[in-house]
């Protein structure tokens, strides 16, 4: 009862602040005391609703759906953590959506598969390096798309329209960039974690989801190696960014949604 209860106030709280941001960036000066309070309550009712879960079932029963969550959790509070910052307003709707829709189906299709039924600290390290790692990565892919956004916009010359409500491009990418080294260190963490802890990573079945990893770590550090050594940005770092970002959900979820779901 008390986690249908939490999860119904989480609900709540995202869809307010979801129409207080709305209401933020229609009109730039209503950036008010409620519409930060409900990015806080939301972030924080989410993150009890987390807690609650993983002390019931651990990380054993770790699935599709509870990591969908955790995830959307995670890139609610960094995006939270940018504050007032224009482009991480702009984002946080969709953000908040995602996280709404993915506690509702953590209660409406709860999954009995778990992720490993011998938990060790070594795997759980593991398994928080991923969670980090992939939500750093979604939240640059978001900040990918917004810059292509950006692009578009100035090239059609309505920037002078819009002004007030876009933020600056250069500001964007740098965050961006930010983002896809840590989260990319991140990554690379998580996977020589794998190789040294999780059994059966280059298995048959699971040697797909290496590949597709591996692919998406190569690609990612590609970018933030041609950045920071040969100054490289725009159009062609961020499709690769979100080409990548596509290989690793694959690699993460692609098997988790047969199984834990499609199966369950």
């Amino acid at each position: 009862m008390l986690v249908q209860s939490l999860t119904a106030l989480c609900i709540l709280l995202y869809i307010a602040a979801i129409l207080f941001l709305n209401r933020r960036l229609s009109a730039p000066n209503t950036y008010t005391k409620r519409v930060w309070l409900s990015n806080i309550a939301a972030i924080v009712g989410h993150g009890v609703l987390i807690a609650l879960y993983l002390s019931q079932h651990g990380f054993e029963q770790l699935n599709f759906l509870s990591a969908l969550t955790i995830i959307a959790w995670l890139l609610g509070l960094f995006s939270v953590s940018r504050g007032s910052q224009l482009a991480s307003l702009m984002l946080r709707p969709a953000i908040f959506g995602f996280a709404t829709v993915s506690i509702a189906l953590l209660q409406v299709l709860p999954s009995s598969q778990p992720v490993s039924g011998n938990m060790t600290v070594e795997l759980a390290i593991h398994i928080v390096l991923s969670l980090l790692a992939f939500s750093l990565l979604t939240l640059a892919a978001l900040y990918a798309g917004q810059i292509l956004y950006l692009n578009r916009v100035l090239k059609q010359r309505t920037a002078r329209v819009l002004d007030e409500h876009l933020p600056p491009l250069m500001a964007v990418e740098q965050y961006f960039f930010r983002l896809l080294s840590a989260g990319t260190l991140l990554l690379t963490l998580a996977l020589i974690a794998g190789m040294l802890f999780v059994d059966g990573m280059f298995a048959k079945e699971q040697l797909h989801k290496t590949i597709l990893s591996f692919t998406a770590w190569f690609c990612f550090g590609l970018i933030t190696l041609l950045h920071y050594t040969r100054g490289l940005r725009g159009r062609p770092m961020v499709l690769l960014t979100l080409v990548a970002s596509v290989l690793l959900t694959l690699g993460y979820f692609g098997s988790r949604i047969v199984r834990d779901i499609l199966l369950s």
